[in-house]
């Protein structure tokens, strides 16, 4: 079954300053940090470093967070697929609950296309 995208991804080179700080994985305190692919108010891709383990089905949480614009959302969901690269391990996160993206990203998205 092809389930389509209710949601629409915003994916930017804006994305360069905001990080993905995971502060639990399982309910375990972790502190990972990764980069930001792209982001929707239901989920968000990103990488995290060579190394990492991280496998579907993971709970995580934390913030996504821009020194450049001083914005911090709060995020929790389940890592819903996982990709090995060069770079490191690209995933997708589904959020336990839909969020409301602030201004800011909605403009650097918009600025940056």
């Amino acid at each position: 079954m092809i389930e389509s995208r209710t949601k629409e991804r915003l994916i930017s080179g804006a994305w360069k300053d905001f990080v993905i700080k995971v502060y639990s994985k399982n309910e375990t305190p972790e502190f990972l940090i990764a980069t930001v692919e792209t982001i929707s108010e239901i989920g968000m891709s990103g990488t995290i470093d060579l190394g990492v383990e991280l496998t579907e089905k993971d709970i995580l949480s934390g913030v996504i967070e821009s020194d450049l614009t001083r914005s911090k959302i709060k995020y929790s969901g389940r890592v819903i697929w996982t990709k090995e690269t060069k770079d490191g391990t690209q995933f997708g996160l589904k959020f336990t609950e839909e969020m409301l993206l602030p201004d800011v990203m909605i403009a650097l998205s918009m600025a940056a296309a």
